[in-house]
C-alpha cells in the first residue's frame, strides 16, 4: 500500500492528476468537489483540484486510480537454459522460497502444479520503489503470477503475467541469485535486433503470431523510436504513426509484401527510427470476437511483452460489437500463445537455438 502519512505537495497532486490519471476521472473527481469548469485543458483543471485540501479518502481514491491507469496485464517471459540436462528450475525456485524471508525483499509463494499439465504456477509480491519527486506514489506493493514449464532437457520456459514491465525483471533477478554459471537466462531483447530485423519481426507477427482460428484484420497503432536501444526512455524520441500510413502498412501485410519496401517504412529507417510497438486487430474465424493485441518492447533492457488492448464481442452475425472482458484464463491463453509464437519468430530471426 502507498504511504498515507505524508500529505502530497501541490506539485505532486497536479502531476498525478494531469499526467497519470485519465481525464474522465479528473472531471468526475473535480465535480464531486464542487468544481464545474468546462473548456479548459487538463493541466488547468488539475491545478484547480490540487489547490483543494483533500482528506485521506480522497487521496486513496487518487492513488488507486493512478495505480490502475497502467493495470492491463502484460505477458512477458524468458527461457532458463542449462548445459546440465538434468537441470530442474523447480528445485532452484524452492531455494528462493526457502531463503526469501532471510535474503530477499520479495515474497514468493510455493509452486502449485496446474491440474492435468506439466505447468507450475507461483506468484511474487514486492515493494516497487519509485524514482522521482512524487513521494505521494512511493512504495507501491506489486504482485504478479508466473508459470514455468520444462520444454526440453535442461530448458525451462517461464511466463510472467503482471501489470508492470519490472515484474519479469524481479523474477529474473531472483533466479540469477541461485543458478550456476552453466545456466543462462534468455530473453527477447530488442538489442539483439537491428532496425531491419525489428521490422521483419513485427511484420511476421501479423500473420504468424496469432492462433490459427483468428484472422489478421488491420494495424491499429504503431510507435517508432529514434535513438539507441540502450537509451533510457527519456532519451528517446517517440512518434505515433498516423492513420493514413497505418492503412498502407496494413495493405502491405495483407498483400504479403515486404514491409521494409513500404515507402513510409523506408523513410522511417532513413530517419533513424526503429519499430518499438505495434497493435494488431484480429477477428475470430467462427465466433463473433474481435481483439486488439499490443506487442511492445519495454523496460531496460527492452523486453518483449504482449497485452490485450481491446476485446469486443457481437451477439450474432452483423451485430454491433460491444466491449467485453475475456476470462482470466482466456486472456492468459491468448497472450501466452502470441508470446510463444513471437519467441519462435524472434529466435529464427537472430538464429538462436
Amino acid at each position: 500500500m502507498a504511504k498515507v502519512n505524508i500529505y502530497p505537495t501541490n506539485y505532486e497532486l497536479k502531476e498525478v492528476l494531469s499526467s497519470i490519471t485519465n481525464r474522465g476521472f479528473l472531471n468526475e473527481f473535480a465535480q464531486q468537489k464542487g468544481i464545474f469548469i468546462t473548456h479548459v485543458d487538463t493541466d488547468t483543471l488539475a491545478q484547480e483540484v490540487s489547490n483543494l485540501f483533500l482528506d485521506n479518502e480522497d487521496l486513496e481514491a487518487i492513488r488507486k486510480e493512478s495505480y490502475q491507469s497502467n493495470s492491463n496485464h502484460a505477458l512477458s517471459g524468458f527461457v532458463v537454459k542449462s548445459t546440465d540436462k538434468k537441470f530442474d528450475l523447480k528445485t532452484n525456485y524452492q531455494t528462493i522460497f526457502d531463503q526469501a524471508k532471510f535474503k530477499f525483499h520479495q515474497k514468493p509463494t510455493q509452486l502449485v502444479k496446474i491440474k492435468d499439465t506439466n505447468i507450475y504456477r507461483g506468484s511474487i509480491e514486492y515493494v516497487k520503489k519509485k524514482a522521482g519527486r512524487i513521494e505521494f506514489l512511493q512504495d507501491e506493493v506489486s504482485q504478479f503470477e508466473f508459470y514455468m514449464e520444462e520444454v526440453g532437457p535442461g530448458a525451462w520456459r517461464v511466463e510472467v503475467d503482471g501489470t508492470r514491465s519490472t515484474d519479469s525483471k524481479e523474477l529474473r533477478d531472483l533466479i540469477d541469485e541461485v543458478i550456476t554459471k552453466d545456466t543462462e537466462v534468455l530473453i527477447l531483447d530488442q538489442a539483439l535486433l537491428n532496425t531491419e530485423s525489428s521490422i521483419l519481426f513485427f511484420d511476421r507477427l501479423a500473420n504468424e503470431g496469432m492462433a490459427a482460428n483468428y484472422n489478421f484484420k488491420t494495424i491499429t497503432h504503431l510507435s517508432i523510436k529514434r535513438g539507441s536501444v540502450d537509451d533510457n526512455e527519456d532519451g528517446e524520441e517517440t512518434d505515433v504513426v498516423n492513420s493514413e500510413d497505418l492503412v498502407g502498412i496494413t495493405q502491405a501485410i495483407l498483400k504479403g509484401e515486404n514491409l521494409r519496401e513500404n515507402q513510409f517504412v523506408k523513410q522511417s529507417v532513413k530517419s533513424g527510427y526503429r519499430f518499438n510497438a505495434m497493435t494488431y486487430e484480429f477477428a475470430h474465424k467462427t465466433e463473433p470476437y474481435h481483439l486488439e493485441l499490443k506487442a511492445e518492447f519495454k523496460g531496460r533492457p527492452k523486453v518483449f511483452e504482449v497485452t490485450i488492448a481491446n476485446y469486443q464481442a457481437g451477439s450474432g452475425v452483423g451485430a454491433a460489437r460491444e466491449k467485453a472482458v475475456p476470462s482470466a484464463t482466456q486472456s492468459r491463453k491468448i497472450r501466452s500463445e502470441f508470446w510463444n509464437k513471437s519467441k519462435v519468430i524472434f529466435d529464427e530471426i537472430i538464429k538462436r537455438k
